[in-house]
């Protein structure tokens, strides 16, 4: 007995005891003399490496945890418990409550995301839900971001009608489209955006255009994955016929027109285009000077000029306006100088795969920033022909380019290399036209956008130069990237995988209006654009230019909010106010959007009579996509919008508005000479069918007898009689037209070409 207490209290004397152990020994729980080498460390022949060290490494010796610890963890017992219990009152509760009020009781999991779910407050005296309201029974919910986890209903407050929970607000159509209707309208609408098969997302026209259907038609076609055969593909129009691949440097440069061309074209994209894009004109001159000296000399190399920058050449004679006496001067089409820049561009990317050169000085990632600049051209080139998706990816690997050269990285960072003047101009400007670029295309498709706040740190243009003189570019560009920043936050919020509530889009179209408003007055659409005091004639071109562009994406923007607000299947509950304002704002802003783009074209049309100098105007003012397109999607909302809007509610002048669209667009598509597939003509066969066949006033029974036609033959039909048949157009020629005098529309001069195109 007292062998053990004494051998018990040894114990604990050991392990009370601070360990003095050196590192070696530690490992094996072994003392140290702290003066000599132990004896393990002698017999391993380690002894210089025997020390003693005053912190003990060993283990500390074990005691009782704190008794404020222990309080805490029964206190989360006790807390959890009194959770559980008010849980079920709770459903106890409703169970009683859904009983009383004769409705069945569906239990549901507890949603472990509060912030998905908003009360709705509404008044007790309110005792029906709308009469555009209808109740969903058992239809599935719309998955979270989770994936796995199923959005459900959790408690809700007192003052909370569990009528309006669950229900959709696009069933509300007294009339729905037919299927046969809503495939063949949806499938040509589908073209002006990207290829069957991609995503379009949220606030689109196809949205638009399904929230008005019975909803038995699918939303989306995938792309098919598990095939390895093509069929169909024999008969396929190329866009160029100029062979993508087996190009060289060489090859491209004879690919140029005569010089006397070369100049006019050139001329012609920077007295129109370049307001857009911000190239420096002297740095242009210059760098073309050098090409043109070298691919000259007797002794050149093809392979001294760069690819990246015959990407910008190609690029700026493929966008440059140009009329049909220009254009029949020139050998190769501005579709042909497209696919000369793309394939410049793939030859400076497949540059990087080549053997790597051994000097410092010379790298394939030299002159990328050229083809940097030149991508937002190529996206708007591809856009103007119903390419949006492709012009999307197109800005997309620009953006992977300038992040690999470091164009989101400040010119004025301390760690670069010293840079000229000219080269930080020429990054700033490239990496900002990049940004608006992939803000707008994706938004446009309500795909998530590439550049996010916190990966640049690149300065903002400033609306001065270097000299101090004012710079126009600059001054604009500055305000776009304010309204892409706006643009950004609207898809990160808005368009995201789980559908935000209604309020959220107002309260993003609420941000909008203040920014424009808070515009500088050069591009307030309220003050005349003439007026204007200390800018000279050629800037005030400018100006008027700048404002169309960015008065059409301000009301773009607004009306896919309102329709991605007011379309959606199974979303959770809204509340009726919300909703009832952004359907109103809706078609209001439709019709505005509707009459703004109506009354620029019958500007155009004043101001260029003459077929060949329209089509000059269209291409310098950006009306075939910008004008053309919102003109497109405004329309087909108006058209869904009103259907679930009472008729005291309708805006004044919607269906005259409706007319106007089809005649502009008639207009644009019998004068443009660009490809078949235009948005105008596709944007055309959309809406006369949709017009004729089941929103005409005269029309009552002829959507349900025609309703029983083959969804196949009623579409070969339709593109049948839109090509063939439908030649009377006299209820288009009847709508008056707004006059505009021609010296109060700056839109537009065409630049007058001195030098011979022979």
């Amino acid at each position: 007995m007292n062998s053990d207490s004494g051998q018990g209290s040894k114990v604990k004397k050991t392990r009370r005891r601070l360990r003095l152990s050196c590192v070696e020994c530690t490992k094996r729980r072994q003392k140290c003399d702290r003066s000599h080498p132990c004896g393990l460390c002698v017999a391993r022949g380690v002894a210089n490496m025997c020390r003693w060290e005053t912190v003990p490494m060993a283990r500390p010796a074990p005691s009782r945890p704190p008794e404020t610890a222990i309080r805490y963890i029964d206190g989360i017992a006790q807390h959890d418990t009194i959770v559980k219990d008010l849980q079920d009152r709770i459903a106890t509760l409703e169970q009683a409550l859904a009983e009383q009020r004769g409705t069945p009781y569906r239990t549901s999991p507890p949603s472990t995301s509060s912030s998905s779910f908003r009360s709705i407050p509404l008044p007790d005296i309110q005792k029906s839900p709308p009469a555009d309201w209808e109740l969903i029974k058992d239809a599935p919910r719309e998955t979270s971001t989770e994936g796995s986890r199923q959005v459900s209903i959790p408690p809700v407050a007192a003052t909370f009608d569990p009528r309006y929970s669950e229900i959709d607000i696009a069933s509300t159509v007294a009339h729905p489209l037919p299927t046969y209707l809503y495939e063949s309208t949806s499938t040509l609408a589908h073209l002006c955006l990207a290829q069957h098969g991609e995503f379009v997302g949220r606030g689109s026209l196809i949205c638009a255009l399904h929230s008005i259907t019975n909803r038995m038609a699918p939303r989306f076609i995938y792309a098919k994955s598990t095939d390895s055969i093509f069929e169909g593909r024999d008969n396929m129009e190329r866009f160029s016929p100029l062979p993508y691949a087996s190009h060289t440097v060489h090859q491209l440069l004879s690919k140029l027109p005569h010089k006397a061309a070369y100049d006019a074209l050139v001329e012609s994209y920077f007295f129109n285009l370049n307001w857009r894009y911000g190239i420096p004109r002297p740095w242009f001159n210059r760098a073309s000077g050098q090409m043109w000296s070298r691919w000259h000399s007797s002794n050149h190399l093809s392979s001294e000029i760069n690819a990246n920058f015959l990407t910008l050449v190609f690029s700026i004679l493929a966008a440059a306006p140009r009329d049909d006496e220009m254009e029949a001067s020139l050998v190769l089409s501005c579709d042909d100088y497209f696919m000369c820049a793309m394939i410049s561009r793939r030859i400076a990317e497949d540059d990087y795969f080549n053997t790597p050169r051994a000097s410092t000085m010379v790298s394939p990632a030299d002159g990328t920033v050229l083809g940097c600049l030149a991508t937002p051209i190529l996206a708007s080139f591809l856009s103007e022909r119903g390419r949006v998706s492709e012009a999307w990816k197109v800005v997309g690997n620009g953006v992977r380019n300038a992040l690999a050269v470091g164009l989101h990285r400040d010119a004025n960072w301390k760690l670069w290399q010293v840079m000229s003047q000219e080269e930080k101009m020429l990054r700033k400007r490239a990496w900002w036209t990049l940004f608006i670029a992939d803000r707008w295309l994706s938004y446009m498709l309500g795909r998530p956008h590439m550049i996010r706040e916190e990966m640049y740190d690149v300065e903002l243009p400033s609306s001065t130069n270097e000299d101090g003189a004012f710079d126009l570019f600059g001054f604009n560009q500055r305000i776009m990237i304010e309204l892409a920043t706006l643009l950004g936050e609207a898809i990160d919020s808005c368009y995201s995988p789980a559908y935000p509530h209604c309020g959220d889009f107002l309260a993003m179209d609420a941000k909008l209006e203040a920014w424009r408003n808070s515009v500088p007055q050069e591009y307030q659409e309220s003050l005349e654009i003439t007026s204007l005091r200390g800018y000279e004639d050629p800037e005030i071109s400018i100006l008027a230019r700048q404002r169309y562009i960015l008065n059409t994406w301000y009301l773009a923007s607004r009306l896919k909010l309102h329709i991605a607000s007011t379309t959606g299947q199974h979303r959770t509950g809204q509340v009726p106010h919300d909703v009832a304002r952004s359907r109103k704002t809706c078609i209001s802003v439709a019709v505005e959007l509707i009459e703004y783009q109506c009354d620029f074209h019958d500007g155009l049309i004043e101001q260029f009579r003459e077929r060949e100098r329209l089509h000059y105007a269209y291409l310098a003012s950006g009306w075939l996509f910008h004008g053309c397109f919102s003109l497109f999607e405004a329309c087909v909302a108006l058209l869904a919008t009103k259907e679930r809007v009472p008729y005291q509610d309708m805006v004044p002048g919607a269906m005259e508005a409706l007319d106007r669209t089809m005649q502009v667009l008639t207009s644009t598509a019998k004068h443009e000479a660009g490809k078949g597939g235009s948005i105008a003509t596709m944007a055309i066969n959309v809406l006369r069918p949709l017009h004729e066949q089941h929103f005409s006033v005269s029309q009552n029974g002829a959507s349900q007898t025609s309703a029983t036609l083959h969804g196949g033959s009623m579409l070969k039909s339709l593109f049948d009689g839109l090509q063939n048949g439908n030649a009377d157009l006299n209820w288009l020629t009847s709508m008056s037209r707004k006059e505009a005098a021609p010296e109060a529309f700056p839109y537009g001069q065409p630049v007058g070409f001195a030098v011979a195109l022979g």
